[in-house]
């Protein structure tokens, strides 16, 4: 079984010219019926738990509707909020904070205050790092600002700057920095709480040898690096007959046998790493 790490479970209208607007709601209704069928069904095919990284009312209300098959991990507009606020969003039940398109790079110091209540509290930062995808952050829709974002801001080496202030910080790296693979390795090498995914619609289309030089260079397994990968999709887990994480099973088993990984390591990335992440202790 695997808990996915990076799931999503939003709706939100098509508006002009293709653009996603607002309001999000979340992608269950009652009218689809009992979400435990649903929990059976991700159960039947592999899925345990899911990591859900959406705005707080659509995080707690699905975590109402689909009770321990959801951790709470809400998104927040990292330019707005306060060390207040991601504190009572940890007092309602959150495992984590998710941080995404942000004015300053990630490393700077005014988010710092941001990252300590997470610190203190023993939960789980989540950076989207790398390229991310047009409509959903243009100026005026998903976020209270009026700029459009520097996916530079992104970068999967601002979590260096992050880790060097705050060490005992828990971080995962979303999408392994896409396109900076090398650059995320290097931050998964170099900094012990640092865990990252390769979620999202590019990881799993790149050359599995491009995986293999990265996890495997000239045919020798990095233990410690592959060991802090946690497995997720980046898909929809929350609406009716949609399964959109089927590719990504496929993909993360298939470098499972490419790197030949022992069990322990499967695991490891399967669940139990994220698992470690979110345990609060």
């Amino acid at each position: 079984m695997k808990i996915d790490a990076h799931a999503h479970g939003q709706h939100a209208e098509m508006g002009p010219a293709g653009k996603r607007v607002p309001p999000l709601v979340p992608g269950w209704k009652k009218s689809d019926g009992d979400p435990q069928v649903l929990v059976k069904e991700h159960n039947r095919r592999g899925i345990e738990k899911a990591l859900l990284l959406d705005p707080p009312e659509i995080t707690f209300e699905l975590k109402r509707m689909f009770g321990d098959f959801v951790l709470p991990c809400p998104m927040v507009d990292m330019d707005q909020c306060t060390p207040e606020s991601i504190e009572a969003l940890l007092d309602r039940g959150a495992v984590g904070i998710k941080f995404i398109a942000p004015m300053h790079p990630y490393g700077d110091d005014c988010y710092l205050p941001l990252y300590k209540v997470i610190r203190d509290r023993r939960a789980l930062a989540v950076f989207h790092t790398g390229y991310l995808t047009h409509g959903f952050f243009d100026p005026g829709l998903l976020l209270a600002r009026e700029s459009w974002i520097n996916m530079f801001h992104m970068r999967p080496g601002e979590l260096d700057r992050i880790n060097r202030a705050l060490p005992d910080l828990k971080i995962l790296m979303a999408h392994f920095g896409n396109p900076w693979w090398e650059e995320a390795w290097t931050m998964l090498k170099s900094n012990n709480n640092i865990y990252a995914d390769l979620s999202g619609g590019t990881n799993y289309q790149k050359s599995m040898n491009m995986w293999k030089d990265m996890f495997a260079p000239n045919g020798i397994l990095n233990e410690k690096v592959v060991s802090k990968l946690c497995y997720g999709c980046d898909g929809s887990m929350f609406h009716a007959g949609v399964f959109e994480y089927q590719p990504f099973i496929d993909f993360y088993e298939a470098l499972y046998e490419l790197l030949k990984l022992p069990d322990e390591i499967r695991r490891k990335i399967d669940r139990e790493n994220i698992l470690m992440l979110v345990d609060g202790k």
